[in-house]
């Protein structure tokens, strides 16, 4: 897995719903379309927080840009099959013959996991996509649905290879499934938070894409609390401030210091889970703050590939889980 994050083809990020990885998916895609890459935000039937996240009004149905280097996609089921359709059959018009009857529309849907093979297929294209005689994309951040359906969508591809004949689908299959296999164009980004439900799930998710052979990149730890409290005092002398039971009393000083016995409590709990998350599994780890906003919008993005550019470039992707 040596070489930059950045030079991958495709990243995939995984984790449980709400631990961010929208958020995570456009960090990436902004510090790296701010880095010069060609970027492009796959998502698959996501709330449309990107609007929100980088301040435009579009619905993303189809591929726009959002800023300089910077492009996004929320695929839809429909028309994600369509563009597949039509990159299988060569043809709009044989497309249209084919796919667009109601008979085998009815049969398509009754189909288990054709709609995501057709997702996973458009995001396929989209990194082989070519425009002016170069890629169109130099990297596409596919911003993937939770836990249990990313593997299902990922192992797809293997399913197909595996049941069906040789005919118009083992061809794009078998191309997905080696650049999802190719840890020199593809790795998961896996996401969590420093938390106990988040972390175990991270774990099954590794095993689960390690059963797959499909190779894992870094582990994002977002929302971390910041361990600040404590810097004009020596810790010593602030450990035992939080144990005072006058300074605990007092009415102006008291919730300060509860809210900051608070705050320290949750700042050990990442730091715990942190370090069980590392045994657990020995990869490369970026680590983001807890940003207290009352939007979140471009500015909070900014600075959160502001706090990673600095950790990507460090990275040694040489590491693998055991």
């Amino acid at each position: 897995m040596a070489g930059p994050l950045f030079g991958r083809r495709l990243l995939i990020i995984a984790g449980k719903g709400g631990v961010g990885r929208t958020t995570v998916a456009c960090a990436l895609g902004a510090l790296a379309a701010r880095q010069g890459k060609r970027v492009l935000i796959a998502q698959t039937r996501s709330k449309n927080r990107l609007r929100e996240l980088f301040g435009v009004e579009r619905d993303f149905s189809e591929v726009a840009q959002v800023r300089e280097n910077l492009w996004a996609v929320n695929m839809t089921p429909e028309a994600s099959l369509r563009e597949y359709g039509m990159m299988v059959m060569h043809s709009a018009f044989l497309y249209r013959q084919v796919f667009e009857r109601d008979v085998v529309r009815a049969f398509l849907r009754a189909v288990p996991g054709l709609y995501d093979y057709a997702m996973l297929g458009k995001t396929w294209f989209h990194t082989t996509e070519q425009q002016g005689g170069r890629p169109r994309f130099d990297l596409v951040i596919l911003d993937g649905p939770a836990t249990g359906h990313i593997l299902t969508l990922l192992r797809l591809p293997k399913i197909i290879l595996d049941t069906i004949p040789e005919g118009p689908m083992t061809g794009p299959a078998r191309d997905s499934w080696s650049l999802l296999t190719d840890p020199k164009r593809c790795l998961t980004v896996l996401t969590t938070l420093a938390e106990d439900l988040p972390v175990t799930e991270t774990i099954q998710l590794a095993q689960g894409l390690r059963e797959l052979t499909l190779p894992c990149g870094p582990v994002v730890v977002n929302r971390l609390y910041p361990p600040r409290l404590h810097s004009g005092l020596p810790k010593l002398a602030f450990d035992e401030l939080l144990r005072s039971d006058s300074a605990q009393s007092d009415e102006t000083l008291g919730p300060v210091l509860r809210a900051a016995r608070l705050h320290r409590q949750r700042a050990q709990l990442n730091e715990h889970h942190v370090a069980r998350l590392h045994k657990a599994l020995p990869l490369p780890q970026l680590h983001l703050p807890y940003l207290f906003r009352d939007s979140f919008d471009q500015t909070a993005i900014d600075e959160l590939g502001d706090r990673l550019e600095g950790q990507v470039a460090a990275l040694d992707l040489s590491q693998r889980a055991k």
